[in-house]
Order: C-alpha cells, then structure tokens, then sequence
C-alpha cells in the first residue's frame, strides 16, 4: 500500500493506494477521515489521480459527515488511581470501600471519591455521568435557544444515552440524541455538538448551507470540534 496526494483547489488530498486484480477503481471514505483506493494493478498512478479527483468535492462530504463520530477512547478498567474526565477536567479515581451506607460520588480536587459498598464501579460512574448528563445538557440547550432564537421555532426533543459510535444525530421532527460521555468534555465542545445538531434542523444534510450556517453561529467550531475529538480519549 502507497500514499498518494492530489490538490483540489487550495485543499491537499491525501488517500492509500491498494492495487488488487479487480477491474476497476474503487473509492472508500471511513470515519476517521482517512480514503483507501483500490486500483486495478495495471494502471498508472497518474490514471489514478485522474479518475478520482473529480469525486473530490465528494470526497470531502463524506469527511465532513462523519465529522461527529465518536473516535476511539482509550478502555477504562475503574481502579483507584485511575483518571476519569467531567466537563472537560480529569479527576484521579479514588474508591472508599465501607460495610455499609450510601453510594456517593463527590469532585473536588482533582479527585473523584467514590464511597461505597458495593463492587461495581463501573456502573456508579456511569450512572453518575448519566445522572449529570441530562441536567447540563438541557442547560446547555435552553443557552443556545436564548442566544439562537431562530431555534424557538422548532420543538426540540434532547435525550442522551451511551453511543458507540457518535457524538449526537438529529431527526427531521426535532429529536435530538446526544451520546452521555459527552459529560465528559468541556461545555464549549458540549455546546458544539448541540448547535451542530440544531443546524441540522434547518438544514438536514452537510451541505453548503449547513456550514455557512454552523461557521455564522459558532465562527470557532473546528477548532472546538478538534478539542472534543482529542480531549476524550
């Protein structure tokens, strides 16, 4: 496998070239962003270059649409010394064993403190994110409708829970789904996410329109967008 790179316009293409006896050209976008091209091995990377670069701008939609995948995050095994994030900060794991009593998960010092009988901590900080995450998300939300009262016309459904694979998706009658380890990043990224999916509510598809809209609104979002995908990992 080889890389190749074309321009289209001021942008840089990059994409891995795979040669296999198939009989014609093949043209893949995944979700982390990256392009894989088969090619039959007979032909030329100049042929090649040739056949893919007028489905650039398609190229660059596919990247575009899948910009709210959820990208890998590193596995957690919930020990004691172990950091976990909230609202974009990290927190050392600390677990208080006791006989008996309350479950309760306190923040403070850069300290998550779990005191607690019970042996599953992987599910108390996940119902703790869970528990938080519905709070600070219709908060978020009811900001954006007062900054954007453009969005007051719609009525707007937000619900969360534990995705794989995105961060938020938007339906054509106003349901919004955000993925609850978004908990875990900064409320500016939290905030991204949202007016991302309120966008989308004018406009449904990553068109034209759609970023002119999301940059008019939220003028810093690649930038926002690119904190998310490094910080909750």
């Amino acid at each position: 496998m080889k890389e190749i790179d074309f321009k289209y316009g001021n942008r840089l293409i990059r994409a891995d070239l795979q040669y296999s006896d198939r009989k014609s050209i093949g043209l893949r976008v995944f979700p982390e962003g990256n392009i894989l091209i088969t090619a039959p091995t007979n032909i030329s990377v100049e042929k090649i270059i040739e056949k893919v670069k007028p489905k650039s701008k398609w190229i660059i939609a596919q990247q575009r649409a899948f910009e709210l995948y959820k990208p890998f995050t590193t596995e957690r095994k919930y020990i004691a010394g172990e950091t976990h994030r909230y609202l974009g900060r990290q927190y050392k794991l600390v677990i208080n064993k006791i006989e008996r009593g309350k479950t309760t998960v306190s923040l403070a010092k850069g300290l998550m403190t779990i005191t607690t009988p019970k042996d599953n901590i992987e599910k108390i900080i996940l119902d703790f994110y869970k528990d938080r995450a519905g709070a600070i998300f219709d908060e978020i939300l009811e900001s954006l409708k007062q900054k954007f009262p453009q969005f007051n016309a719609f009525e707007i459904l937000l619900s969360h829970k534990y995705l794989k694979k995105r961060w938020g998706s938007c339906s054509i009658n106003g349901s919004i789904l955000l993925n609850t380890e978004l908990i875990k990043a900064s409320k500016a990224c939290i905030e991204y996410v949202i007016l991302h999916e309120l966008c989308h509510l004018i406009h449904p598809n990553h068109s034209k329109e759609f970023y002119q809209l999301l940059e008019h609104l939220f003028p810093n979002w690649e930038k926002v967008k690119n904190k998310l995908e490094q910080s909750v990992a």
